[in-house]
């Protein structure tokens, strides 16, 4: 048996409102609280303000589909290679935003801050979801804040991750309101359809915690099977209004998209091992080690606590990534995105009760702090790093002349795991110099962007950025890549590269560490 404590110890504020020896669940420090989301929430920021741009994979791709948006059609040369037209899709969280800002402070900078301020978001959200489901925040759900920068944020899935972030600042406001049903339905048509507008997972992931959190008070209340059911589906029947006006606004027209494909079931284990996957991965893996354990040490200890409804919800989750595609309507990496959400709501799910172990708390406590510092000083570096190199990177496109067309190669790994993020870093010429730019995506399902540079086919979108030094299955060495680009264009990027590799035909113009932007040589233009 414990040793008695002595009432008020452990007050270090604002982390006393994390280890209170009294115990219960009603809070008695909320200016602490209020502090502690407050300082942990701008902590998460760290790595966005030093880092000179924001290295994801994908941003730079994305980047360059707000600058065609931006643009509305007024400028000839995009005009030729481009089209944008305004629709209904959930998928349009940082592009609404970016149309907002963009205009203001112009569309890096916005992007900076958007993107910046989704780790805050998440922490955010996060912390209030414990404090929601529990009544306080409790010491394990500090184990979950260094999953704001996943995987699937670091990849640059920005509109994902905004949605995520909303859902569980969503998800805890309906916990909240759990006895004010007719005010909670009402709110949450807006908010519903709100989270639907940024990204189609995030509303599914909040639906799912609703449905699930009403299901688990209804039988926590003994209101009956058939009550329950009827409840819960009048509750949650209006967030049904974002897909159906989705479905009411569907274009005519639309390319047809394989609804599912590629169930890759060995890699959902990695997704989950990596879901915290940066730059050092035997530490990335540590960190979700680190978080199994923390979560395992408080089910092992007598007198936790659980939300039923969080934990019926992690679990439906994981059910349902367990058997889903890796590709949905051609979006790859459906999967993976789950996989830190998962993590997440399986520690929101848990906290220490009245008759918890205050020093096994004591301790969850300050690992948790070491953790999450840990975490947050590895991923400021690593950001910091891969920006700068994404600044030097792009120095290259100083010399094309602006408006031209570019075909841009990026040399990835055949096999391994590739921590370089500048599979779309050509996105960015398409932005600041309106060069054309190959990377970009045209998915019918989830993007208001049409290409239509046919001439230059098959480099006239993703994936023909994508090459190997080698040949690696069906896919075609470098230079024989090389020599199939169209004879229109003009100059050739290639990313991670020898900066002295020749190719015939063409003549070096600017290199950088390892990149080089290439001329073709006169006497090969027709």
């Amino acid at each position: 048996m414990a040793p008695p404590v002595k009432a008020g110890a452990m007050r270090v504020w604002p982390f006393s409102v994390l280890v209170d020896p009294r115990g219960g669940a009603r809070v008695r420090d909320p200016l602490g609280e209020i502090a502690l989301i407050v300082l942990i929430s701008a902590l998460a920021a760290l790595p966005a303000i030093f880092a000179p741009i924001l290295p994801f994979t994908d941003l730079g791709g994305h980047v360059g589909r707000y600058a065609v948006q931006l643009d509305a059609g007024r400028s000839e040369v995009l005009r030729i290679w481009y089209s944008f037209a305004w629709g209904l899709l959930p998928n349009l969280g940082v592009d609404l935003l970016v149309q907002l800002l963009a205009p203001v402070m112009g569309l890096e900078p916005a992007v900076h801050l958007i993107v910046g301020s989704i780790p805050p978001l998440t922490v955010s959200g996060m912390l209030l979801l414990s404090r929601a489901a529990h009544g306080r925040i409790g010491v394990q759900a500090l184990y979950a804040l260094p999953l704001a920068f996943s995987l699937p944020y670091l990849y640059g899935f920005v509109n994902f991750a905004l949605s995520i972030a909303l859902a569980f600042h969503a998800i805890a406001l309906w916990i909240a309101l759990e006895h004010k049903p007719v005010l909670r339905t009402l709110l949450f048509v807006p908010i519903g359809f709100l989270l639907w507008l940024c990204h189609l997972v995030g509303w599914a992931v909040f639906s799912l915690a609703a449905g699930m959190t009403a299901l688990a008070a209804g039988w926590r209340d003994r209101k009956g099977l058939v009550r329950t059911g009827w409840t819960t589906g009048l509750m949650t029947a209006p967030l049904l209004l974002g897909p159906l006006v989705g479905m009411l606004a569907q274009r005519p027209g639309k390319e047809a998209v394989a609804l599912l494909a590629n169930n890759d079931a060995p890699r959902k284990i990695v997704w989950l091992i990596m879901a915290m996957a940066d730059r050092w991965l035997v530490w990335d893996a540590a960190g979700a080690a680190i978080i199994a354990f923390a979560l395992y040490i408080c089910l092992r200890t007598r007198g936790f606590v659980v939300h039923a409804g969080l934990l019926a919800t992690a679990f439906a989750l994981l059910g349902l990534y367990l058997v889903m595609p890796d590709t949905i309507m051609g979006s790859r990496f459906a999967d993976m995105r789950l996989g830190w959400v998962i993590l997440a709501l399986f520690v929101l799910a848990v906290t220490q009760g009245p008759l918890f172990d205050p020093r096994v708390a004591r301790a969850l406590l300050i690992g948790a702090l070491l953790f999450c510092s840990a975490r947050l000083a590895t991923n400021t570096a690593s950001i910091a790093l891969a920006g700068r190199q994404f600044a030097e990177t792009l120095t290259a496109i100083d010399a094309v002349p602006r408006g031209v067309n570019l075909v841009s190669l990026y040399i990835d790994e055949c096999k391994g795991w590739n921590t370089d993020r500048r599979r779309h870093i050509m996105g960015y010429g398409l932005a600041r110099r309106h060069l054309f730019d190959n990377g970009q995506w045209q998915l019918p399902s989830g993007q208001l962007i049409s290409i239509h540079h046919r001439s230059l086919a098959p480099f006239d979108r993703d994936p023909s950025t994508i090459t190997f030094l080698e040949g690696c299955g069906d896919s075609p060495a470098l230079p024989e890549v090389v020599a199939a680009i169209p004879q229109r264009v003009r100059f050739l990027w290639v990313i991670r590269i020898d900066p002295g590799r020749q190719f015939p035909g063409w003549q070096p113009l600017r290199k950088t560490a390892d990149s080089v932007v290439y001329r073709r040589l006169p006497t090969q233009l027709n």
